[in-house]
């Protein structure tokens, strides 16, 4: 691949294009170890949150910085709240209880996100968006909250579109930062 392919995909160049590659690959390899393990078994994991306004793209899967600058020019807003109480308005097909947790979504994704945690990497904040006056769902983050919430962490990071803040505040205690 030469460099000019490489950036219509987004990549600086074919050497970072070559050297994510590798990347993936190393962590495929890692986590095929973790398949079906109970949070027990993992990984120590820390979340290191990402709240970078470059990095608020990657709260979405797959888009672009070009894309996001398009279709979000002022960001998100980032908001922190308790995982328990959050989890009482999450709509019950973005939520995980209990054994569900290799059973819903993608295996694959879920063990390289563990890999990716594991190895202190930044993560940026899963985003929600309403969806009637007492339930939100994710529009990207099922794995980053799937992995938080068997783990045990107390609070999640999470981002909103400026525009549903207001009708969020009407049902959830959210502390925007």
């Amino acid at each position: 691949m030469d460099d000019e392919l490489a950036q219509a995909f987004g990549y600086d160049s074919a050497e970072h294009y070559q050297l994510s590659l590798e990347e993936n690959e190393r962590v495929f390899n890692k986590s095929k170890d973790l398949y079906n393990k109970p949070p027990e078994e993992w990984p120590a994991i820390k979340f290191n949150w990402d709240y970078c306004l470059e990095s608020q793209r990657h709260c979405f899967d797959g888009l672009s910085q070009s894309e996001f600058e398009k279709c979000y020019p002022d960001g998100l807003v980032l908001g922190h709240m308790p995982l328990k109480e959050f989890d009482k308005y999450l709509c019950h097909y973005s939520r995980r209880d209990g054994d569900e947790l290799w059973e819903l979504g993608s295996q694959s994704k879920l063990a390289k996100m563990i890999v990716y945690l594991s190895e202190d990497r930044p993560i940026s904040p899963p985003i929600i968006k309403p969806v009637d006056n007492k339930e939100v769902i994710f529009q990207g983050g099922h794995h980053r909250y799937a992995v938080a919430k068997a783990i045990g962490i107390k609070e999640i990071s999470l981002y909103a579109y400026p525009e549903h803040v207001e009708k969020l505040n009407k049902s959830m205690k959210i502390r925007w930062a």
